[in-house]
């Protein structure tokens, strides 16, 4: 992974106990990240295991879904678009103290991309037009970094 400031790199969120087909998109997923940092689209990725369900309140220990789920939360607002459905909170039943609390409940998988240390975008998301997958969003930051970086080379002069 590369460590320059100015590097755009993927991070891939995933749920281990996923049912084949969601797996399934995982793998693809993986694979359309790879081709991506191949064509030069991005400078690298991540792939990051969560829980599917995190206790908003309560917990002794600091948990990783909530801090992303802040920041995704701080992006979409600024971006003005919504993480629900995919991103929910529920109330459960906790088996370790035997109350109702509230979780909150992760997509199977999600895809947060970044320039630098700056999150630029997330997937899946919702606006009034409809929804944006993770595949959709990938496809989109291939064709704008790979439109940048063809702009970028000069035409040379012919002899």
């Amino acid at each position: 992974m590369p460590t320059t400031d100015d590097a755009v790199r993927a991070e891939l969120y995933v749920r281990e106990d996923l049912p084949k087909p969601v797996r399934d998109c995982r793998r693809r997923t993986i694979a359309h990240l790879e081709r991506l940092v191949a064509a030069g689209a991005l400078d690298g990725f991540e792939v990051t295991s969560w829980a599917k369900r995190v206790p908003l309140e309560g917990a002794s220990t600091p948990r990783p879904e909530r801090d992303c789920f802040n920041a995704f939360s701080a992006w979409a607002r600024e971006a003005g678009v919504r993480l629900a459905p995919f991103f929910d909170t529920r109330l459960c039943y906790s088996m370790e103290t035997g109350e109702k609390r509230t979780e909150l409940v992760t997509p199977a998988v999600c895809l947060a991309v970044y320039d630098g240390e700056d999150l630029r975008r997330v997937a899946p998301y919702a606006t009034e037009e409809g929804t944006t997958t993770v595949t959709e969003c990938l496809d989109e930051l291939a064709g704008e970094r790979l439109d940048d970086r063809d702009r970028q080379v000069e035409p040379g002069t012919a002899d």
